[in-house]
């Protein structure tokens, strides 16, 4: 166990692990976090469904989502998806975790809503073409490498139509000066979040402030088993924002706040960034 811990307190080379499997596809962990998704009073999967519906009316009132054709990229259990295809929209919903696509799938027939959701990997798998919008919602540009952010980009890329457009949310170098390295330790972490069994869980938080990304490393040890889980995520200024995505097949239009569409100011608050295929 010293040499389990040991090596749980070494730093690791960013994005040098993945284990985002690990949270949408291990039974109990995947319905934890359908859970938190659906909970309407927190903010630690999803946001809260006011939030959600502003994001989706400016969204709206920039594309003009009826008639559109949209294609929602990890996008759990639909909760941006089917409020786009309200309002019109044909949608695709993708996301490789078959118990939040099971859910919107449940949602879309019980509404009759325009919608298709589709158990996939948008890192593996290639999105589907002639969209007019795609979407990437909630960080997940941010949790990934430079490597898989310049092919996720391309994917999407080939999926929009000429003139289309990719809107996804990066979270701010104001955010990152918010956090703080730390170690803490408790048994059934976050009440029972990552087993069924009875367990006890490690946290280490690492900073990199040269790359502006942090690393939530967790250690889980039960009686027969232990795993361990990195959450990276990589947090962006207007400026680096500009330098990795303007270009390559799309042009910039703006970035704005995430909640309201307005123009972001520099804050330490999440912003989007609305991508024109060239």
């Amino acid at each position: 166990m010293y040499e389990t811990l040991k090596r749980f307190h070494e730093r690791p080379a960013p994005f040098s692990y993945y284990t985002t499997d690990t949270l949408w596809t291990d039974p109990h962990i995947s319905g934890r976090m359908l859970g938190f998704h659906l909970d309407e009073s927190s903010d630690l999967a999803s946001r809260r469904p006011a939030v959600i519906d502003g994001i989706v009316d400016w969204i709206d009132r920039y594309v003009g989502l009826a008639g559109k054709r949209v294609c929602d990229i990890g996008c759990g259990p639909g909760l941006y998806a089917l409020r786009m295809a309200r309002r019109g929209a044909a949608v695709t919903g993708i996301d490789f975790s078959t118990r939040s696509v099971d859910h919107a799938r449940r949602m879309t027939k019980a509404e009759g809503a325009d919608a298709t959701f589709i158990v996939g990997d948008y890192l593996k798998d290639e999105i589907p073409g002639g969209q007019d919008l795609v979407c990437l919602i909630y960080g997940d540009m941010c949790a990934m490498s430079a490597e898989n952010r310049r092919a996720v980009t391309a994917k999407v890329r080939r999926a929009l139509k000429p003139g289309g457009l990719f809107i996804f949310d990066l979270f701010s170098q104001g955010q990152f000066a918010e956090r703080a390295e730390s170690t803490s330790f408790a048994r059934n972490m976050m009440d029972g979040f990552w087993s069924a069994a009875d367990y006890f869980g490690f946290l280490k938080v690492f900073l990199y402030p040269e790359e502006c990304v942090a690393l939530d490393r967790y250690l889980i040890v039960e009686d027969s088993r232990s795993f361990e889980v990195f959450n990276w995520m990589r947090y962006y200024s207007p400026q680096a924002a500009r330098a990795e995505f303007d270009g390559n097949g799309f042009q910039i239009e703006r970035l704005v706040d995430v909640s309201t569409g307005a123009p972001w100011t520099l804050s330490a608050s999440p912003f989007a960034v609305i991508a024109r295929a060239s």
